[in-house]
Protein backbone atom coordinates (compact mmCIF):
# COMPACT_ATOMS: atom_id res chain seq x y z
CA UNK A 1 0.00 0.00 0.00
CA UNK A 2 2.81 2.40 0.80
CA UNK A 3 4.57 2.22 -2.55
CA UNK A 4 1.34 2.21 -4.57
CA UNK A 5 -0.43 5.02 -2.73
CA UNK A 6 1.45 6.96 -0.09
CA UNK A 7 4.75 7.20 -1.99
CA UNK A 8 3.07 8.33 -5.22
CA UNK A 9 0.17 10.58 -4.26
CA UNK A 10 0.16 13.93 -2.42
CA UNK A 11 -1.18 14.42 1.10
CA UNK A 12 -4.27 16.28 -0.16
CA UNK A 13 -5.52 13.19 -2.08
CA UNK A 14 -8.97 12.19 -0.82
CA UNK A 15 -10.09 8.56 -0.55
CA UNK A 16 -13.51 7.04 0.05
CA UNK A 17 -13.12 3.67 1.81
CA UNK A 18 -16.67 2.31 1.59
CA UNK A 19 -16.76 2.07 5.40
CA UNK A 20 -15.86 4.66 7.99
CA UNK A 21 -15.26 8.29 7.15
CA UNK A 22 -13.69 9.75 4.02
CA UNK A 23 -10.20 11.09 4.59
CA UNK A 24 -6.99 12.29 2.97
CA UNK A 25 -3.69 10.50 2.66
CA UNK A 26 -2.03 13.25 4.70
CA UNK A 27 -4.41 12.73 7.59
CA UNK A 28 -3.84 8.97 7.58
CA UNK A 29 -0.10 8.92 6.85
CA UNK A 30 0.90 9.16 10.56
CA UNK A 31 -1.10 5.97 11.21
CA UNK A 32 0.73 3.72 8.73
CA UNK A 33 2.60 1.86 11.49
CA UNK A 34 -0.73 1.06 13.19
CA UNK A 35 -2.15 -0.26 9.91
CA UNK A 36 0.88 -2.49 9.36
CA UNK A 37 0.59 -3.84 12.92
CA UNK A 38 -3.01 -4.87 12.12
CA UNK A 39 -1.84 -6.70 9.02
CA UNK A 40 -2.86 -4.21 6.31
Amino acid sequence: MTTKLFDRLPDDTWFYPGHGKDSTLGRERPHLAEWRARGW
